[in-house]
């Protein structure tokens, strides 16, 4: 069938149609996965490294899709999510693979030394890392607060160089079946050496290099995991950013922390992509069954909310990864970008590791297994539950979330782009921006108050402590930011009216319809239970609940039309989809 309208759209929406540099790396990218696409057929179902995934790994590397982010000078992260986002749509595991570069050459290519750029990032001599961060528990990992790796000093080299002795364990490491250096994370003894840091290791080092054994693991067959031990000897300057003395003891110039901000928040945003590819390839291959005509409503119902629910999570993702783009080429790392980065990576990445597995689960219960959908939905499920637990748990994302959704700053954008929308939606009634203004505004007035409740002994409702509070909230946050994030692009398609695939916008114009209303029901849900809810113990006042009921009230006024849009969409897919899809130029 001729999908070309998709494309289109998602180039318009994404906002990559005029960059030629990425329509051509989602080329090859989409040509390397149709060579790749039979040796996934003809591999055995094992966790082991194998030779179809080494033929795999080299399918991707004559493509340069595994030095995407080496290749580029500038604005890197958008590049990356372009690459992963369509390996991501046929396999997870093969997108994981082709970031074996991307993840360890990141804190190098930000804080490196010169030699150490020049080594690992720009010359193509070294292809594949692995990030050794993640320890046997209770140890080291994206959200530890320590580190059980070691380095030591334990002499220095013929040319008067210091050595470092570097135990370190690691625990679900990826890439390091074939890596040809890691970096990796270690704490200094505190005598001769201090601090933290991200060391390089290669298998050429002295002492032991073991890759460790492949972990058994149900879904990213085609990913390389092992649990890698290092016990090697390596000079002072494979530190990554350099080192300084300091009353006789080295002190690397950064921390592992600060190497690693920048990369973990440009791998939160390509994580949250690579979840949402899941879904949207599940509704792509729903165009292409045969058997599109004779689903079951309930099934087409759930398709729908899993359409609207990917579209959204693409929109934060990528909103997330060009907010990254420039925030590597700001000199102001406190700028608004910067601030907005912060909160949208994490929120990308919970937003869709949260979200789209419980949309899958639902689709799964409803397909007709006679259909040949079945196995596929639950290969994807299972997809995206492991990519929950990559750069930390969702735990880890709310905490940062609900951290930096309190900053004043932020908060005062927030409420302009409250207003923004109300001024939108009396221009645009129908495409549920009142819905997505009145859902946001409840939000932030609820957390207000929220953080005004104190108890009788005066402690606080809305504290770190109580994360059933903060943890709730920022889901709820996370659902607006996406729901708002796809409506913008909606809106910016709609502008374009000259563009083909303006024949398509009153669809997608349902799809942000049906995820503005879902997610801002679930906002409204989650507000009165945590602000009516604890009132034994933090009294609302009489004014605060009517406040709290025409807020509400408002908001039941502007859903009018959202599961009108749903069904629109069921009836899309039912049919309409491929008849409008075979028109198409």
């Amino acid at each position: 069938m001729n999908l070309r309208w998709w494309d289109e759209v998602h180039d318009t929406l994404w906002q990559i149609a005029d960059c030629a540099q990425l329509l051509e790396l989602r080329h090859d990218a989409r040509i390397a996965m149709r060579n790749v696409v039979p040796l996934l057929a003809q591999a055995r179902p094992t966790c082991d490294w194998t030779q179809e995934k080494s033929q795999v790994l080299a399918i991707l590397d004559a493509k340069g899709l595994t030095r995407v982010f080496a290749s580029m000078h500038n604005e890197p992260t958008m590049p990356l999510a372009m690459a992963i986002w369509e390996m991501a749509c046929v396999d997870a595991g093969v997108a994981t693979c082709s970031l074996s570069g991307s993840l360890a050459q990141m804190p190098i290519r930000d804080f490196g030394t010169k030699t150490q750029r020049n080594r690992y990032v720009d010359s193509g001599e070294l292809r594949y890392g692995a990030l050794c961060l993640t320890e046997p528990i209770p140890g080291a990992g994206a959200d530890a607060m320590f580190i059980a790796g070691r380095m030591e000093l334990t002499g220095t080299s013929t040319n008067g160089e210091p050595l470092l002795q570097i135990l370190k364990r690691g625990r679900f490491i990826s890439h390091m079946d074939f890596a040809q250096f890691v970096v990796a994370a270690v704490q200094g003894d505190g005598t001769g050496m201090r601090g933290s840091a991200l060391v390089i290791l290669e298998p050429g080092d002295a002492g032991d290099f073991e890759r460790g054994e492949s972990v058994r693991k149900l879904g990213h067959r085609f990913a390389s995991t092992t649990d890698p031990v290092f016990r090697l000897t390596v000079p002072a300057s494979r530190i990554v950013g350099g080192y300084m003395t300091e009353q006789g003891a080295l002190v690397p110039r950064f921390s592992h922390r600060a190497l690693l901000e920048p990369a973990l928040l440009r791998m939160r945003a390509l994580l949250g992509l690579m979840t949402a590819a899941k879904a949207l390839s599940t509704v792509q291959d729903c165009f292409d069954s045969s058997a599109q005509c004779s689903y079951d409503v309930e099934f087409r119902l759930s398709m729908a909310d899993l359409w609207a629910t990917g579209e959204a999570a693409a929109s934060l993702g990528f909103c997330a990864a060009r907010l990254c783009d420039k925030l590597d080429g700001a000199k102001d790392r406190s700028s608004n970008d910067a601030r907005l980065a912060a909160i949208f990576s994490p929120a990308a990445k919970l937003f869709s590791s949260s979200r789209i597995p419980e949309c899958l689960r639902q689709a799964a219960a409803w397909s007709d297994s006679s259909a040949g959908t079945t196995a596929d939905l639950h290969a994807r499920l299972i997809d995206a539950q492991i990519e929950e637990m990559y750069m930390g748990p969702s735990a880890l994302q709310r905490r940062q979330v609900s951290a930096a959704m309190t900053d004043a700053r932020f908060l005062a954008g927030f409420e302009r782009w409250i207003g923004e929308l109300n001024t939108l939606a009396r221009s645009r009634p129908r495409v549920g921006l009142r819905t997505l203004a009145q859902g946001m505004r409840l939000w932030h007035w609820t957390l207000e108050r929220l953080r005004q409740q104190v108890d009788a002994r005066g402690a606080m409702l809305y504290c770190d402590a109580r994360q059933g509070v903060t943890f709730a909230m920022a889901d709820a946050l996370c659902g607006l930011l996406a729901a708002r994030s796809l409506a913008l692009d909606v809106l910016e398609m709609e502008i374009n009216r000259q563009r083909p695939e303006m024949k398509y916008a009153s669809i997608f114009r349902n799809l942000s319809i049906l995820a503005s209303g879902r997610t801002a029901a679930r906002a409204s849900q989650t507000c009165v239970e945590l602000l009516c809810g604890y009132a034994e113990r933090f009294p609302v006042s009489s004014a605060e609940r009517r406040a709290l009921a025409q807020l509400k009230a408002g908001l039941c006024a502007s859903m009018s039309g959202t599961m009108d849009a749903r069904e629109r969409i069921a009836e899309f897919l039912r049919g309409a989809g491929r008849k409008i899809a075979s028109t198409a130029i």
